[in-house]
């Protein structure tokens, strides 16, 4: 949704996923190749808002009034011997931008991301801070002052912008394919739907199945998309679900999930290419709950067990949900196998097994 049209200019190769709002009072510009996610709020009522090329905004982020991502800064210096970077100088000035990333469920108030930077998940940085090119905010982190951006950040590696490289190639071909759609069939980004498809990550064009039938309505309030297989009807889906909810297989593939006990507003299943996701049944997922697939030791499959209850705003990334556990509010479980039963308390990240820190807001 966004406020004022007027107020919004758009670069070239830009995708917008499903429920993403642009409240456009003042200024949103967003650069070439950049990507807003499923649910993502860019806040504008107060101040503008400047988003340079190659910015991703994952799925629940919300960056708002004065900030600037990706504007300033620099991209680094290529590799001894490698091929010159085409976005930078030969010393890694910036040329044209680079990406800068902002993760599932954080907040950015106000602030400067330089190029080349990365906020994690469930993070906040709050007005005025500036996050230098090369730095990435840790998960659950608070930053309020300048003072407290070395202790709380740590340096980008080389995964981490092999990551940023495939999220920006995945969504430029998002922006084409569900434009080329779009003309095609103007209902076709509407409700319960086929993909995109037509991309070297995922060919073709799946449609939703439902109760063992495949579906298609574009009348439904929510956003089921590509090769998602649930076990409950339509119907059943419309009393369990709350509104805004994206379930978006056009990425990751199949995402099977069994009959659901609750959905709140707000969720959101994706994957990363190659990865898959599987539910069973009883779960009861929260307010603004993520589910995201990626890769795995165990055949690249993100798994929630039966009679799971995962609370608002958590966050469930690469990971292996044990029956009857449950995931408190405000947790990031990432890369981690939950035995049966258990219990993941409010606020906590756990990545690779292990508690690392709280969600310090």
């Amino acid at each position: 949704m966004i406020t004022n049209r007027d107020h919004v200019t758009l670069g070239k190769d830009v995708y917008v996923g499903p429920f993403a709002h642009l409240i456009s009072t003042n200024n949103i510009t967003i650069g070439d190749e950049s990507d807003v996610q499923d649910d993502v709020l860019i806040d504008a009522s107060q101040s503008s808002v400047e988003l340079g090329k190659m910015a991703i905004l994952a799925h629940g982020a919300a960056v708002k009034n004065g900030t600037r991502m990706g504007t300033e800064g620099k991209c680094p210096a290529p590799a001894a011997g490698a091929h010159s970077d085409p976005h930078s100088s030969g010393h890694g000035e910036a040329e044209a931008h680079c990406p800068s990333f902002v993760g599932f469920n954080s907040v950015v108030e106000g602030a400067i991301l330089e190029m080349d930077t990365m906020v994690m998940h469930l993070a906040y940085v709050g007005p005025g801070v500036r996050i230098p090119s090369g730095r990435k905010v840790k998960s659950g982190m608070r930053i309020d002052t300048q003072v407290e951006v070395m202790e709380k950040t740590s340096p980008l590696v080389a995964g981490d912008r092999t990551f940023m490289e495939g999220v920006i190639d995945v969504n430029t071909s998002f922006a084409n394919g569900y434009s080329e759609m779009h003309e095609e069939d103007h209902d076709s980004d509407k409700g319960i739907n086929y993909d995109a498809g037509m991309s070297h990550f995922n060919p073709f064009r799946d449609l939703p199945e439902l109760a063992g039938r495949h579906v298609r309505d574009t009348k439904f309030r929510n956003r089921i998309i590509g090769d998602v297989r649930m076990a409950n009807t339509g119907e059943e889906l419309d009393k369990v679900m709350g509104d805004r909810i994206s379930l978006r297989a056009d990425e990751a593939e199949p995402f099977i999930i069994g009959k659901i006990a609750s959905m709140g507003s707000g969720t959101i299943f994706h994957g990363l290419e190659g990865s898959h996701i599987e539910t069973h049944d009883g779960v009861v997922y929260g307010r603004d709950v993520i589910v995201h697939g990626g890769a795995t030791p165990w055949n690249d499959v993100t798994i929630i067990g039966k009679n799971v209850r995962i609370g608002d705003e958590a966050v469930v990334f690469r990971s292996n949900v044990g029956d009857d556990s449950y995931i408190g509010p405000r947790a990031l479980l990432q890369d981690t196998i939950l035995p049966p039963g258990s219990v993941i308390p409010d606020n906590w990240v756990v990545v690779n097994g292990q508690f690392v820190n709280r969600v310090e807001w």
